[in-house]
């Protein structure tokens, strides 16, 4: 089996420890002990300190962007819209092997609904350019009271918008809430890195098929082989374990369509 990693965390110690020579602990030795083939990597300064200056960070490592293997999410904020013509950005960022763009409304401060970001997602959906989204951003309270309502109205609003949900083990008991939505919306995919217990995937496959289902890791908050192990020993079939691992990635990414992309 193979694997592409739509949820990968590339911090800069471990960006610039993968860009020396002969390091045995590096990125793409990591990769190849666990069988990930692609992968999407997003810049941690994007998320803890400033949004443009780390998917700027990101692009500046040259041996990133030579390896046909490696993809880039960036993370957006409402400030995007205004700092840029998004279209633009947009077609730009696909340029330099962006495929996914990310947000976190609860981190950085605005809802997931804001006016500017419906603007956004009004590009994103005309592109097919997919979204995701941790569930926990939804946890308005931070009592596990989840906005479940916003995320049905964007979801409503923008049905050629891939929304990939990010979920933890915890939140993957809150199904109740987006189990639902499922049901509603084909556009809603969940990335499996918070899948452990057992038959979780298989009661996902049985209920949903596996097309919505996308393979991620969370590294470095969870080890690979956490996942990749979780996926093999999982009791669905063959196909089933290929659409969730790579094919339905690399379709979501296949099928975006930037106008006037070369």
């Amino acid at each position: 089996m193979e694997f592409f990693d739509i949820n990968c965390w590339a911090g800069s110690e471990i960006l610039e420890e993968s860009s020396a020579e002969n390091k045995s602990g590096d990125l793409f030795s990591l990769f190849s002990k666990n069988k990930i083939k692609k992968a999407v990597l997003t810049n941690r300064l994007s998320y803890s300190y400033d949004w443009n200056y780390g998917n700027e960070n990101l692009l500046g490592f040259d041996y990133l962007n030579q390896n046909e293997n490696i993809f880039f999410s960036f993370i957006l904020c409402p400030d995007v819209y205004h700092q840029f013509t998004f279209s633009d950005y947009m077609r730009n960022a696909y340029k330099s092997k962006v495929r996914m763009f990310r947000i976190f409304p609860k981190s950085h401060l605005f809802y997931i609904n804001d006016y500017y970001m419906k603007k956004i997602y009004n590009h994103m959906g005309e592109a097919g350019f997919p979204l995701m989204l941790d569930l926990k951003e939804l946890d308005i309270t931070g009592n596990k009271y989840f906005a479940i309502d916003d995320l049905r109205k964007l979801l409503k609003q923008n049905k050629e918008m891939p929304v990939i949900l990010e979920t933890s083990l915890k939140q993957c008991m809150f199904n109740r809430f987006y189990f639902p939505l499922l049901e509603e919306f084909e556009n809603l995919y969940i990335e499996i890195s918070g899948m452990l217990l057992i038959d979780q995937i298989e009661h996902y496959v049985g209920k949903f098929g596996s097309n919505r289902l996308v393979f991620g890791s969370n590294f470095p908050g969870s080890d690979f082989a956490v996942n990749t192990g979780r996926m093999e020993s999982s009791e669905i079939s063959m196909e089933d374990k290929e659409n969730i691992c790579f094919r339905n990635v690399f379709n979501l990414f296949n099928n975006i369509k930037i106008q006037g992309n070369d």
